[in-house]
């Protein structure tokens, strides 16, 4: 509002000083023609009249109310008539350089009045021929004259000057006013969404979590806060929702493990696993409930490392030898289950070779739980591009719904819908998937069809 104001005031004031100075200088150039025509007149008079000229006929050949002196050839005057104002009453005389300088006749000058501030004068001196005459009011004898020097008032230009500063600055006042008022209102106006958008948010910031901002005009800056804002809370309101279902989610699968170490314990400790064979069976289930503990926890370590956002090795990595590898290892842990592998020319890839690894080897373990035993697996790795390296694990199993394809990659997600391991493991394997290869500046999607089995795609950055 103060800049408004402030660039406002200069411009008003830019434009008056400007109307001011033009007009003082359109007037002071009115006042110079009246007197050099003033001068032309004079100069035929002295020269087309061998008569002198008579002192009483002087206001019929200048301005009227101007100040004429008729001075001789060493500058003295012998005759003049005094200045009449607007009132027609006289004026102090202006005070003249006394001689005259070189070049006084050329341009009209500007000269105080004698003794006062006011008026000022407009000045022109020049000559009037070298045998002119004036005869006095008074009747003597003609007297031998050389210049006249003819001055008009600026009296009346700069009273209209004055009251023009006057009616100029009051003007910029009330036209200050006026923006300040009007801009005030359309701030008001203009502000009105931006509160509303402080109320909204401190509404949702008091736990209020349903609160959105209404977005009148959604491409308008202020738009665009809002909706930037709703899109804000949104993802804010997810990212909770997902950080409880993964608590929620983590929390039984580590409650499972727990309450069956736990019940083996018990029946230890309370004596009721007195038989050799009953007392093997608590240590080995603790021990494989154990087990279960430290993989969920240690999928969960490396999620929390990944999402850290903590770089991966830049390393060259043949994923080519790599995908070999964990096909021979697949193979060895499942020997009835035909797995191929084609590796097409060099795919080279900078990252973590552990890691990258275990992008494998999750991958065929999601494909060997969720299909059928005997279902073949083929393993690809090519480069499409120069600039790209795609592995591609295939299976000729059921497939999924377009539903479990869309979540696949979640969180403690399983397509069955059921908790127990047995069926669908802990649900973080293809999550693990997903954070590795963005780790790597990747991407990693599903193509699947019910009943046709199913197709990953790990793109990652080639090496140079």
């Amino acid at each position: 509002m103060a800049g408004v104001i402030l660039l406002a005031a200069l411009g008003m004031v830019a434009v008056d000083v400007t109307a001011l100075i033009g007009l003082r200088l359109y007037l002071t150039g009115a006042t110079d023609t009246n007197l050099s025509q003033a001068r032309a007149t004079v100069q035929r008079h002295a020269e087309s009249h061998a008569a002198p000229i008579l002192e009483s006929t002087l206001d019929t050949l200048v301005p009227a109310g101007a100040y004429v002196a008729l001075l001789d050839k060493q500058g003295h005057v012998v005759t003049e008539t005094a200045a009449q104002g607007p009132n027609g009453q006289p004026t102090p005389r202006p005070d003249l350089p006394k001689p005259l300088p070189d070049g006084f006749a050329e341009h009209p000058v500007t000269a105080p009045a004698q003794g006062a501030v006011i008026p000022r004068y407009r000045t022109l001196a020049f000559p009037v021929g070298a045998h002119a005459m004036v005869q006095p009011a008074t009747g003597t004898a003609p007297e031998p004259i050389s210049a006249m020097v003819i001055a008009s008032s600026l009296a009346l230009s700069d009273d209209v000057v004055y009251w023009l500063i006057g009616a100029d600055a009051v003007a910029t006042l009330a036209a200050l006013a006026g923006v300040a008022l009007l801009g005030h209102g359309v701030l008001r106006v203009g502000m009105r969404p931006l509160q509303d958008m402080a109320t909204t948010a401190t509404a949702i910031a008091a736990g209020d979590l349903h609160q959105r901002i209404d977005v009148v005009r959604p491409h308008s800056e202020i738009g665009e806060v809002g909706s930037a804002l709703n899109q804000a809370f949104d993802a804010r309101q997810q990212s909770e929702e997902r950080l409880r279902q993964f608590v929620a989610d983590a929390s039984h699968e580590l409650r499972t493990p727990l309450t069956t170490i736990r019940g083996w314990a018990q029946l230890h400790l309370h004596g009721l696993a007195q038989q050799p064979e009953l007392a093997e069976r608590a240590m080995l289930r603790i021990e494989e409930e154990a087990t279960r503990m430290h993989t969920t926890v240690e999928e969960l370590l490396l999620l929390a490392q990944l999402d850290h956002g903590c770089p991966p090795a830049d390393t060259p990595v043949d994923l080519g030898r790599l995908a070999t590898g964990a096909v021979t290892d697949a193979h060895a842990l499942d020997p009835g289950r035909p797995i191929t592998v084609d590796v097409q020319g060099e795919a080279f890839v900078n990252g973590h070779e552990e890691r990258l690894l275990q992008v494998l080897r999750n991958l065929l373990s999601n494909a060997q739980r969720h299909t059928p035993a005997g279902t073949p697996i083929a393993v690809a790795v090519h480069s499409p591009r120069d600039d790209r390296v795609e592995l591609t694990v295939t299976d000729h199993g059921p497939g999924m719904n377009t539903e479990t394809a869309h979540r696949i990659f979640e969180r403690f997600y399983r397509g069955d819908g059921s908790r127990s391991p047995s069926t669908g493991g802990t649900g973080l394997g293809l999550a693990i998937v997903k954070s590795i290869t963005e780790a790597h500046g990747g991407t990693v999607t599903v193509t699947t069809t019910k009943g046709k089995g199913s197709i990953f795609t790990v793109a990652l950055p080639a090496a140079h």
